[in-house]
Parts: structure tokens; C-alpha cells; sequence
């Protein structure tokens, strides 16, 4: 794998302007695509789906109430009704002209046509609107004495001063049937302290005014609503300095959004500009370029750039959200620029960098890859979104940064002057005991709490709530009456008209929870908005509470009585048109057509799915009892806040155990496959198990809860943590190999990331944005544990069981009995180079040779001393040594890689193999293995002239010579040449 991207880099160091033209050209190319990816803003995507989850988003969706803004104008003491009006009339008509653009409509003044159209739609249709108990009332009406007392009323009404206004509704209806109707419509808002001025809904205190606002824009399009918000508030400013003792405020969804979004924003900005200050501080003065800085992002713009073009590619859109949250994630991918570019500055040489670093970087990205895809599992689009936008990302990343950093980083002195940073990392930590006994007390002391840390279900927490909103939200729910919970009732059927049933049959319910005291008062059209077999029902019932008797004895009661007054014989025949009238159902539109009825903030009618909403205010106490009532009333779903978040986030804690457990089996299969060895998976992977247990443990001990953002972010620390382990085994592994530490260039750029991440995401701590403090905490502490953990316990662990091998493997005894291991000694030779990068090459030649080496070394019993020619990673002579360690074996092999390579695997051994550089250095022996052929003729015949035993494997050099110099061939099979010299 190293030899590829050695290839890539010097075809572009040959042919540098193809390289520029062919990055310009897919960075151009990959743009166009990314840039057509649609971005979905839907904050619901966010958590999981199903089909209880999917049916509450819809529901959410259809219901218009989360995103009404409630406008108030408010007087102080002593301020005329007039001036409230004044106020609320410039306000009105601001809002309808000057904000349009944001405004769909005004709902407060109510018009007076409007009100005499509502009172005609009723009376037109009064059947409909009336209950079972109001026929009890119309029963009590008509008898005789009432019937006398209602038009003697209505006959004081008339002459008094305002009797022009109640004439026709007299005249019509002289019993008042028609105000019985009318009383279902009180039930469209909640309480009953309002009352109507000018035609306005003001509290009955006289102080305030209260109308809505309907939105163009929902609550997430923040940048709108921004807009929107400043110019409304301009106003209102406007009207409070003109007004003095009348003040304007408003509160509604969009309010929190766009100070969240603005606190976000201003965080952000804060926070970014320090932390990229020092960062470039920092990465300027370690690495001497200024350069640098940029070349560290460009591998991870480039990966990011490709992974939303292969999105657009693959399903055209892709969740906002996912790409925010990713964006963060990104800073994972620094790390493979910063293990790069630190073995740059400590070494020039690209062949060893590349034979260093490649694997590491390929085993990091690929299992922290795998981590993020394992989110795909996860019963959330903009999770799975996410899973698949960061695995791409990782992958191109650590691509990206093996091509390009070395292409374009030109290391400078490496024997610059050592920095501060050089010295920290240059230390090993896991020989500081006290280190280890305080690391290993967290872990035991949070193996007890770590399961107790707490999910916070509650989103509301993680919103900016300024106190000057929370105080007008407090402010206008008080004179709403709702001093309790206010919980959302929404009926729901595939048609509106079984829409409309069940919300018949929830309104009867609440009229009895009304009735007992268990709910303070509520929002419901039920007892207005009826469903076709509801109204047919009531039309039957009035029809037959009107018989031809009752009609005709109610109409002489009112004729006897109208004559005494005065009246005409025909003055109340359309009183007499309505009793006789032939009713019909109605439907939605004919509502609609009515007047200010507002009936579409209540109902919503889609082919999918139709809904009816009401508004219940109840004791904060009552709140359980009330919504379990209806968890199983079908096609009604009852909702709060916590309910809303419970039933949203209820399954995600148990996907994220599912997506932890998937990841590190995931994770350890990856480390197998790279390894090929289960003691060092284990060790790589030990350290993550540890981090994890750790920081929920001091999670636990600080009282920090787990909530939907910082649990997402666990999924950065899983990979940053990955990183850490697996570039401390490699270097650990490269020590034991070579016996060299290069400790100090690994842990330079572990801490390197330490420090951008801390300083990125970390820095989020002083943010004011409760969601932003909530990630960086999270991220301190998970990045903090990891690196600790990677620096102290795993060197320790690999030290006790990987280093502290050199004192005790001893191979002159040997207690195995098999006699596999009496003849071959496979064990005593494969562990010298178990852990080494060439161990499985030394397992491959072992296999094939071991039949051959068997045979050779039976020739090999007498001699006392020998010269192993092409000897490779050292197999052979390391069999015969093991085999007669009373020999004195030697070996020569031309090929350094393959020279290192045994030089590494003997260290093991007291007694060493003599291992020669070159063959200037070979001395005169009298016995010689040839491995492969040696085109040095000359070199095989001055061997020669010194030789007893000469042995050849798998030669195809001519050989037949050694006959003219009095050798005999004593053995020829199997690739096998044995010559001995005749005495």
C-alpha cells in the first residue's frame, strides 16, 4: 500500500503542471455537482423515524399552532381603551402593508360584518350547533311564561337607545335559541376573560389588546425571520417612544429560533476567531511555514467538496443538519494532515514516510469510516445522512493527505530548534506511575457509575431561552388563564370527514374532564365542526323536538304575547321560517365562507392525512393521568413538549447502544484484518472501551446529562479516540521492531489534534448557546480521556505485554514436546517476528520452506560454523541457529529493506546471528547456504576455494563447475543442490 502512494507522488513530482491542471479540473468539477445538492432544513429529520415517530412529525407538520405569533399591546394605569386601539390599529396595518413579504395574515379585529355573517351562519344552520343539554334550555323557553318573558325583554331592548343594534337578532329569534349556537363558538378559544372593543379581543382588565400573526416563513427559516423580527421591532420601538404609557411585544416559535440562531452565530464567531488565531500561532511557529495553516484544511475541503458531490450523485439531497454536524466532524480528518506533516518535519525522507504512516492513516480512516457508517442503523435520515456525508469524508481525507501533503510540504531543517511542544510530546507518560495508579482509580471508580449517567429527553434545554422572551412567553400565558400545561389534542383519519368524528367524540370527553374539574377550560371546534353523520344526527334530533304541536303551540304563545306590545301579526315569521325550515348538513367551506371563524388554524385536510386540533389547559399535576387517558383512544393523539420529545427520542438512546456495540465489532474486525494478531486488536481497541467508561464517569461525578447534539458528538470522540490508539500501537510496534522510539513524532501530532480540537469545539465552553456548551463539555472531556488513556495505559499495557518479551523469551530450552515443533521449531522462529510488519511474509516463506530447511539441516549437524548468502528477512539462518545453537551462524543479504528486517527479528535473541552488511565484510568459512541466485559469479567461486559444504536452494545459477574443483554432488531434489568437497 505504501509503494502506491509512493508511485503517486513521483509521477506528480515528474510532471508538477499536470498535477496542478488535474487537481484545478476535479476540484472544479466536483464543486459543479456538489453545488446542486439540495439542502432539506427539516429539523425533524434530525430524530429518529417510525411509525409512532412519523405519525406525531406529520401530525407536527400539519398543525399550524407552533409557528402563530401572539402580538400584545399593553397599557400601563390609567390609559384610555381609545389610545390601546390607536396602538393596535398602526401596529395592524404596519403588519399588513409594510412586513406582507413576511405576514400572511392578522387575525384580532374581528369586522362587524363579520360578526352579523357569524350570527346569520349560525341561526342559518342552527340545528347543527346544538347540544342534547341545550334542548333542555329550549324545553324551559317555550313554555308559555317564558315565551311572555323573552318578548317582554326583547320589547325593553327595542326601546332603548341602542335597539337599533339588536332589532333583527330580536326580531328573528325573539327566545334567543340562536345564542345557544353561538355558545360553541366561545369554544374556539380558551377561557373567558376576553371580552370585544372595537371590534378588538381585549382582556377584561381593559390593559391589553391581543391579536395573531400569521407567519409566511416557518420557525427554522431563521435568516427570514430575522428580518422580519428587526423591522417589527423597529416599529413597536417607534410606536412605545410616541404612545409613552402603551407598549408593544410579541411571542411566538420564530422568536426563540432567531435568537438562537443569532446566539449561535455570535458564539461561533467569538470563539472561531480566538481558536483560529492561536491554532495559527501554534501550527506557524512548530512547523516554520506559513503555509501550513492551509495545506492542513486542503486534504479535508477537498474529501468534504467530493463526499456532498457523491450525495448529489446518489440521492440528490441531503439534510441540512447532517452537513452542520458533519462540518464539525470534519476536524477528525486534520488529524491525517497533522500525523503527516509532523513525520515531515522530523524526517525528509518520503520512501520511509510513506512506509511509516500509510498504514496507520489507512487503518485510522477506515475504522473511524466504519463507525460513522454504523449510523446508517440509526432510525433517523439526517443520522444516516450524517454516517454517510463524515465516512466519505474520513475516507478522501486520509487519501487526500497521503497525495497532497507530501506533494506540497517542503520540510525545513529538521534539526530546527526544539519547541515546547517538541519536549511534552517527547515524553513517555506511561512511565510516570502515579499517572497510571490516578488513570486506572478513574476507570475501576467509574466501572460503578458509568450506566447512571442520564438521557435528557428534554430539546427545549438545549434552546437559548433570553430572559426578556421568556418573561413576555410567561407574561401573555398568564393572561391566557394557562397557568398549568398546555397540551395539544389533534384527531386524525385518512378522510377529514373521520377526522372530524373523532374530534366530535374528543370534544365530549373534554366537556366531561371539564365538567370534573380535571381540565381548566380548552380549544376545541367539536362542538362546531361536525362530521357529516354528526350533523345529520342533530338535524334529526331538532327535527324531532319540533313537532307540528310544539310548533304550533310556541307560535300563539308569541302572537298572544307580541300583541300586547304592539307587534305585528307577521313580525316574527322568520322566527316561524325557522322552525319550519328544511335543514341539510354543511361543509368545510360553508364554515370558511361564515366569517372570522379561523377555522384553518384548527383543521388540516391533505390527501395523506387529515387533522383537527384543540388546546387543553390543565394543573401542571393532572398532565400524566390526562395524556395517558388517550394513548389508547384510536385515532387521537395527545402531546406536551416531554411527550413530544419522549415519543421522538424514546428509541434513540437504545439505537446508540446498538450503534456503539455495531461499531466496535465493526472496528475490531478491521483491526484483525490489519493486525492479523487478537492480543494487539485488543490492545488497540481497549483504550476506546476505557475513554468511553471514563468520561461517562466523570460525566456522572460533574452531573453533565447526555442529550440528542452531545451524544452525536460521542460518535467524534469514538473516532478520534480510534486514531489515537492506532497510532500508538503502530509506534509502539515500530519500537519494538527496530528497537528505535519514534514516540516522540507520533504523540507530537496526537497532541496536535488535541489542541485543535480543543481549541475548535473545546473553545464552545464560554459559548452562552446552552446546545454549544453542551457539545464542547462533551468533547473536552471525551478528547482529554482519550489521548490520556492512549498515552499512559496502552504504551503500559504494550509494554507489559509486548516489550518486557526481550528478557524472557529464551529459545536453547525448550519444553514443547510436539514433534512438529522437535523438528520445524515454527513457533521459536514466527515469534521473532510476530508484531513485526513482516510477519506475515515470514509466516508465507516459512510454510513453503520449512520441508527444504528440515532436509538442509540435516547436512548442517557436524559443521561449527556458517554463511547464509541472500538470506532475506533472516528465516533460514534463524532455523539453523535455533536448530544447533552451538553454530556460528552468518548471513548476508543485499537488499536493505530485507537486512533491517532481520536485523529487527534477531534482536530478540542473546546469542545473535552475525549479520553482514556487505561482501567485503564476508569472512572464510567452510560451509555455505545460497538462497535464490547471486549473479556475482566471481563472489560464488572465491567462496568456494575456502568451502567444505556448499548448499544451494532453489538456484538457477549453473553450478556444475564445482565438479572441476573436486566437490561431489551428494544431493540433488527438490530444488535442493548439495555439493561437498572430496577430501
Amino acid at each position: 500500500m505504501s509503494r502506491f502512494f509512493l508511485k503517486i507522488h513521483e509521477f506528480l513530482n515528474r510532471h508538477k503542471s499536470l498535477a496542478l491542471i488535474i487537481a484545478v479540473l476535479y476540484l472544479g468539477l466536483m464543486s459543479f455537482l456538489a453545488s446542486g445538492i439540495k439542502l432539506e432544513e427539516d429539523i425533524t429529520k434530525l430524530v429518529p423515524s417510525g411509525n409512532d415517530q412519523d405519525l406525531v412529525k406529520t401530525i407536527l407538520e400539519e398543525s399550524k399552532f407552533s409557528d402563530k405569533i401572539i402580538f400584545r399591546v399593553k397599557a400601563e394605569e390609567n390609559t384610555d381603551r381609545d389610545s390601546l386601539v390607536a396602538y393596535a390599529n398602526e401596529i395592524s396595518e404596519f403588519l399588513n402593508t409594510e412586513l406582507s413579504e413576511y405576514v400572511a395574515g392578522v387575525k384580532g379585529k374581528i369586522p362587524e360584518q363579520d360578526i352579523k355573517q357569524i350570527y346569520n351562519f349560525v341561526q342559518s344552520n342552527l340545528p347543527i350547533f346544538l347540544n342534547e343539554q341545550d334542548y333542555v334550555i329550549i324545553d324551559q323557553k317555550t313554555d308559555a311564561d317564558s315565551i311572555a318573558a323573552s318578548i317582554e325583554s326583547g320589547y325593553k331592548q327595542l326601546i332603548s337607545p341602542t335597539g337599533f343594534v339588536t332589532k333583527n337578532y330580536f326580531l328573528s329569534d325573539p327566545l334567543s335559541i340562536t345564542r345557544l349556537g353561538l355558545a360553541r363558538l366561545q369554544e374556539l378559544q380558551v377561557g373567558d376573560q376576553y371580552v370585544l372593543y372595537q371590534n378588538y379581543i381585549m382582556t377584561k382588565d381593559q390593559k391589553n389588546i391581543l391579536f395573531f400573526i400569521d407567519p409566511v416563513y416557518p420557525a427554522s427559516e431563521s435568516n427570514r425571520n430575522k428580518q422580519f423580527t428587526a423591522k417589527l421591532e423597529a416599529k413597536i420601538a417607534s410606536l412605545d417612544a410616541r404612545y409613552n404609557t402603551i407598549t408593544g411585544d410579541y411571542f411566538g416559535g420564530l422568536r426563540y429560533s432567531v435568537a438562537n440562531a443569532e446566539q449561535i452565530k455570535q458564539d461561533v464567531r467569538t470563539t472561531v476567531i480566538i481558536a483560529v488565531t492561536v491554532l495559527l500561532i501554534l501550527l506557524v511557529v512548530y512547523y516554520r511555514k506559513f503555509y501550513v495553516p492551509i495545506l492542513l484544511f486542503l486534504p479535508s475541503i477537498f474529501a468534504g467538496i467530493t463526499a456532498v458531490a457523491i450525495l448529489y450523485i446518489l440521492q440528490g439531497s441531503v439534510s441540512a443538519i447532517s452537513l452542520g454536524i458533519g462540518a464539525i466532524l470534519l476536524g477528525i480528518t486534520l488529524d491525517y494532515s497533522l500525523h503527516i506533516l509532523t513525520h515531515l518535519r522530523n524526517s525528509s525522507n518520503i520512501e520511509k514516510l510513506y512506509k511509516d504512516i500509510t498504514k496507520p492513516v489507512i487503518m485510522s480512516s477506515l475504522t473511524t469510516a466504519i463507525a460513522f457508517m454504523c449510523l446508517v442503523f440509526v432510525k433517523s435520515e439526517a443520522l444516516r445522512d450524517l454516517g454517510i456525508f463524515a465516512s466519505l469524508s474520513v475516507l478522501f481525507s486520509s487519501f487526500f493527505a497521503l497525495v497532497l501533503i507530501p506533494f506540497l510540504y517542503t520540510p525545513g531543517n529538521i534539526y530546527a530548534k526544539t519547541t515546547i511542544l517538541d519536549r511534552v510530546s517527547s515524553l513517555d507518560y506511561s512511565k510516570i506511575r502515579p499517572l497510571i495508579y490516578l488513570l486506572s482509580g478513574l476507570f475501576v471508580v467509574s466501572l460503578f457509575f458509568f450506566s447512571k449517567v442520564e438521557f435528557n429527553e428534554d430539546l427545549s434545554e438545549l434552546n437559548y431561552q433570553p430572559e426578556h422572551i421568556k418573561k413576555v412567553e410567561l407574561e401573555l400565558e398568564g393572561l391566557a388563564g394557562r397557568s398549568g400545561k398546555t397540551i395539544l389534542l389533534v384527531a386524525y383519519g385518512n378522510s377529514l370527514d373521520e377526522a372530524l368524528y373523532r374530534n366530535n367524540q374528543l370534544y365530549q370527553d373534554l366537556k366531561k374532564f371539564e365538567n370534573e374539574g380535571d381540565i381548566e377550560n380548552f380549544s376545541s371546534i367539536g362542538g362546531v365542526v361536525l362530521s357529516t353523520e354528526t350533523q345529520e344526527s342533530r338535524i334529526d334530533k331538532w327535527n324531532s323536538f319540533w313537532t307540528a304541536e310544539k310548533q304550533d303551540s310556541v307560535k300563539n304563545n308569541i302572537q298572544k304575547t307580541s300583541k300586547i306590545f304592539g307587534f305585528k301579526s307577521n313580525s316574527f315569521s322568520n322566527f316561524d321560517e325557522l322552525l319550519v325550515k328544511n335543514y341539510s348538513s354543511i361543509g368545510l367551506k360553508d364554515y370558511e365562507l361564515a366569517g372570522s371563524l379561523y377555522m384553518q388554524d384548527f383543521i388540516s385536510n391533505n390527501p395523506e392525512i387529515s387533522t383537527v386540533s384543540s388546546s387543553v389547559n390543565l394543573p401542571e399535576d393532572k398532565v400524566e393521568r390526562f395524556i395517558s387517558y388517550f394513548e389508547n383512544v384510536p385515532g387521537v393523539v395527545a402531546l406536551d413538549r416531554k411527550a413530544i420529545n419522549q415519543n421522538f427520542l424514546g428509541d434513540l438512546k437504545a439505537d446508540f447502544n446498538i450503534l456503539i456495540l455495531a461499531s466496535v465489532v465493526a472496528v475490531f474486525l478491521v483491526l484483525l484484518v490489519f493486525y492479523q494478531n487478537l492480543l494487539l486488536s485488543v490492545i488497540t481497541l481497549l483504550p476506546i472501551a476505557i475513554t468511553w467508561i471514563c468520561a461517562l464517569g466523570i460525566m456522572y461525578f460533574f452531573g453533565i446529562e447526555f442529550n440528542i447534539l452531545n451524544i452525536i458528538i460521542s460518535s467524534f470522540i469514538f473516532g478520534l479516540g480510534l486514531d489515537y490508539s492506532i497510532f500508538i500501537t503502530n509506534s509502539c510496534l515500530k519500537e519494538y521492531e527496530t528497537g528505535k522510539s519514534e514516540l516522540k513524532t507520533y504523540q507530537a501530532s496526537i497532541i496536535l489534534s488535541v489542541i485543535t480540537t480543543l481549541l475548535g469545539i473545546g473553545a464552545l465552553i464560554f459559548a452562552k448557546h446552552p446546545a454549544l456548551k453542551s457539545i464542547s463539555i462533551v468533547s473536552i472531556i471525551g478528547v482529554l480521556t482519550a489521548v490520556s488513556v492512549s498515552f499512559i495505559l496502552q504504551r503500559s499495557l504494550f509494554r507489559k505485554l509486548i516489550f518486557q518479551q526481550y528478557g524472557s523469551l529464551s529459545f536453547r530450552r525448550n519444553n514443547k514436546n510436539a514433534v512438529s515443533e522437535k523438528l520445524y521449531h515454527k513457533d521459536a522462529i514466527l515469534k521473532h517476528y510476530r508484531y513485526h510488519s513482516t510477519y506475515s511474509e515470514a509466516k508465507a516463506e516459512f510454510r513453503q520452506q520449512r520441508e527444504k530447511f528440515l532436509k538442509i539441516s540435516r547436512y548442517l549437524a557436524e559443521v561449527d560454523d556458517l554463511l547464509v548468502l541472500n538470506s532475506g528477512i533472516g528465516i533460514l539462518p534463524l532455523f539453523i541457529k535455533i536448530k544447533y545453537p552451538q553454530n556460528e551462524v552468518y548471513s548476508l543479504e543485499f537488499e536493505e529493506s530485507k537486512r533491517v528486517a532481520a536485523k529487527n527479528a534477531y534482536r530478540l535473541r542473546d546469542d545473535k546471528i552475525h549479520i553482514l552488511e556487505s561482501a567485503q565484510d564476508l569472512p572464510l568459512l567452510r560451509n555455505y547456504i545460497i538462497q535464490g541466485d547471486t549473479h556475482d559469479s566471481a563472489l560464488i567461486k572465491d567462496l568456494s576455494k575456502s568451502a567444505d559444504l556448499m548448499i544451494f536452494l532453489e538456484t538457477k545459477m549453473k553450478t556444475r563447475w564445482l565438479l572441476d574443483q573436486n566437490f561431489e554432488l551428494t544431493y540433488r531434489q527438490n530444488d535442493i543442490l548439495i555439493y561437498r568437497k572430496l577430501t
